[in-house]
């Protein structure tokens, strides 16, 4: 398969996304990006690390990096030698590169008769939007070909755990609740300001401030910002951290991290929620800020305290309804904990490996043609057992 992996550099997750698919036979994979030293950089990187013997990484054709605004007229003809366009880039940039996509298939250049597949970490609800629900869709389907935005951590992989746990109950009536809790943390739970900068702050800033879509009473709204406030025990998450059990908690409030699912489990759940984790004490300095300085002063926050080499990324899907076998009432919980090792972050693994894992699926004709999110353009469980080798997800049931 081919692969063009759109932004990458140290740090990035296009950098994680291309390392995740060298890992595969026969895989070709091209990384662009604006700056040319970071696609060398990534290639020299990727000749230290261990990679299948058949795989192969190139920069971009003229070794001049890809500037997506410059050179949008060019990208069909950019994109039509590959299977897979993926888009690490920022998500604004998500639409013109959908397009781009869909006019390199309805051109038929492509050797492959048109079947380049489209992917990126998403995470804007209405980015997402404008490529799902819009005239996107329908040429995709006519062209055959997937697009597929919201492959990261969450929107993305708490999706597909979602729902896949419908399988386990009776839905001639809607679920209590289906709640994604998710976060990336450092390991050090008592440094201001609780957070480590695991992925770009523009998408930190975007979660923290847009009013997040649920469902409430089984209807999509638009809630306000971080409400549902609560705090757990780490342990809540066969996690610890400190000398002793109990020295750190968790809390948790509503985000924008759902992307379309809403509109999907609209009959099935009555409430659907998404909550970012933090350390206790996180959210009542974020609520100090203005959106205008958000960005300004948490740079300044991060800069005056010393980096945390470990880190950790956290899932837990928690779903609340009557069993499909026994009729009663039961609580099913699914947890998955990544650390930070030498080469990646654990964003970069959680985010890169999982969007690695799904543009594979993808490019292999597994996904849906048209336009839709990971969790309904694939079969969820071909998704979480093509990642057990990534990462362990698992399951725990509790009567209710």
């Amino acid at each position: 398969m081919l692969y063009e992996v759109l932004g990458c550099g140290s740090g990035s997750m296009g950098e994680a996304i291309a390392y995740r698919l060298l890992q595969e036979d026969g895989s070709v994979v091209f990384v662009s990006d604006q700056n040319p030293k970071r696609e060398k950089e990534t290639i020299e990187k990727f000749k230290k690390m261990p990679t299948t013997k058949r795989s192969r990484i190139f920069g971009s054709m003229n070794g001049r990096g890809l500037d997506i605004l410059k050179q949008e007229k060019d990208l069909p003809e950019i994109f039509e030698s590959s299977n897979m366009v993926i888009n690490a880039l920022p998500a604004s940039l998500s639409p013109i590169i959908a397009e781009a996509v869909l006019k390199a298939n309805e051109t038929r250049l492509s050797p492959f008769n048109g079947k380049i597949h489209y992917c990126d970490l998403g995470g804007v609800l209405e980015t997402a939007k404008k490529i799902i629900f819009s005239n996107l869709a329908r040429r995709a389907e006519a062209c055959g070909v997937s697009l597929v935005p919201d492959c990261g951590l969450e929107p993305g992989l708490g999706n597909i755990v979602a729902i896949s746990l419908l399988e386990h109950f009776d839905l001639s009536q809607p679920l209590e609740s289906l709640i994604i809790y998710v976060g990336g943390l450092p390991y050090n739970h008592t440094e201001m300001p609780l957070y480590k900068k695991l992925f770009n702050l523009k998408g930190l800033e975007e979660i923290y401030y847009n009013r997040p879509l649920v469902l409430s009473g089984g209807k999509p709204k638009k809630i306000k910002r971080l409400s549902h406030y609560e705090t757990m025990p780490t342990g809540d998450f066969d996690l610890y951290f400190g000398e002793k059990e109990g020295d750190a908690q968790f809390e948790a409030a509503v985000t924008g991290g759902l992307g379309t699912l809403p509109y999907y489990l609209k009959s099935h759940v009555l409430a659907l929620q998404e909550k970012t984790l933090r350390f206790t004490g996180h959210y009542a300095l974020v609520k100090c800020l203005s959106q205008a300085k958000f960005q300004e002063i948490f740079e300044k926050w991060l800069g005056m305290y010393p980096i945390q080499k470990k880190d950790i990324s956290i899932l837990k899907v928690v779903a609340k309804g009557k069993s499909k076998t026994t009729g009663r009432p039961i609580m099913i919980e699914k947890f998955m904990n990544v650390e930070s090792d030498e080469n990646w972050t654990s964003m970069q693994k959680s985010t890169g490996f999982t969007t690695a894992v799904i543009a594979k699926l993808i490019a292999e004709g597994y996904a849906s043609t048209g336009a839709y999110p990971p969790e309904i353009a694939l079969n969820p469980k071909l998704v979480l057992d093509a990642l057990k080798k990534d990462f362990s997800i698992y399951e725990r049931q509790t009567p209710l």
